[in-house]
C-alpha cells in the first residue's frame, strides 16, 4: 500500500541523515516494497515481519537472504537495542494488539508499532514510520510524550490525503515520522512536538469545524 515516490523520499532523508547501513528491520511489511527499493548504497542485513501469509511467503521468496518472519509483531522475539534502523507503513486503526509487554499502555495498533520499535532499535538508531496523523494530531499528548521519553523527533512530513489514492484506492492523512532513539541519560534535543493545539477550519462542505493540528506542524505550516 506504499507508493515508490514515498519510500524513495524516506531513502533518500535517511542517507541524509548518515545512514549507511547496518541491521534493518521492516515490521508489517508485505511483500517488501521498502526492501525492494533501498539504495545500493545501503549495505543492511535485513530482518522483516509480515501476518499475512501470502504477502510474508512472497517476501521470503524475494529476499531469500533476509530474515523473514511470518507472524504478528507482537509474537516476535528480536532482542532490545538491536536494529540499527526500523522503517515500515504500520498498520493503523482503532484497535489495539495483544502484547503482553505493551498492553499496560492500552495503545492503538499503529501507536503500539512505535512503542516496541523504540525498544528494538539500539541507542543512536532511527525509527522511520508512515503513520496515521492521529500519531501527531490526537487532542491527548500520552502517546507522544511516551515516544518523546526515548526518542528526539528528527524530522515530520504530512502526506496529502491523495498520496495512497491511486495505489490503495484510499483516501486518509498520513504523517512520516524519523524519530533517534536517544542514549541513557541524553537530553532531549529538537524541537516542541508532543502537544497539539485546538484550530478551527471549514471542511470541504465549507463547514466550520474544529480539529487539532500538532504543534511541531502548527510552527512549521510548511
Amino acid at each position: 500500500y506504499t507508493s515508490p515516490e514515498v519510500v524513495r523520499f524516506m531513502w533518500n532523508a535517511l542517507q541524509k541523515m548518515g545512514l549507511k547501513g547496518g541491521r534493518i528491520l521492516e515490521p508489517s511489511m508485505w511483500t517488501g516494497i521498502f526492501y525492494g527499493l533501498i539504495p545500493e548504497t545501503i549495505n543492511a542485513k535485513l530482518s522483516g515481519v509480515e501476518l499475512d501469509s501470502i504477502s510474508g511467503r512472497i517476501a521470503k521468496q524475494l529476499y531469500q537472504d533476509s530474515d523473514i518472519r511470518v507472524m504478528g509483531y507482537e509474537t516476535t522475539k528480536f532482542p532490545n537495542d538491536f536494529f540499527d534502523l526500523v522503517i515500515s507503513n504500520v498498520p493503523f486503526g482503532d484497535y489495539k494488539i495483544h502484547d503482553p509487554a505493551y498492553n499496560k499502555f492500552n495503545v492503538n495498533i499503529h501507536d503500539y508499532f512505535f512503542l516496541k520499535s523504540l525498544d528494538k532499535v539500539r541507542p543512536g538508531g532511527i525509527v522511520a514510520f508512515i503513520t496515521s496523523h492521529y500519531t501527531m494530531d490526537a487532542k491527548s499528548s500520552r502517546i507522544r510524550d511516551l515516544i518523546a521519553q526515548k526518542a528526539d523527533l528528527l524530522a515530520a512530513v504530512r502526506l496529502p490525503e491523495t498520496a495512497f489514492q491511486g495505489i490503495a484506492n484510499t483516501e486518509v492523512v498520513t504523517d512520516i515520522l524519523f524519530l533517534r532513539k536517544r542514549v541513557e541519560g541524553q537530553q532531549a534535543v529538537g524541537e516542541t512536538w508532543s502537544e497539539s493545539v485546538d484550530k478551527t477550519g471549514k471542511d470541504r462542505n465549507e463547514n466550520e469545524q474544529s480539529y487539532n493540528r500538532n504543534v511541531y506542524y502548527d510552527t512549521h505550516p510548511e
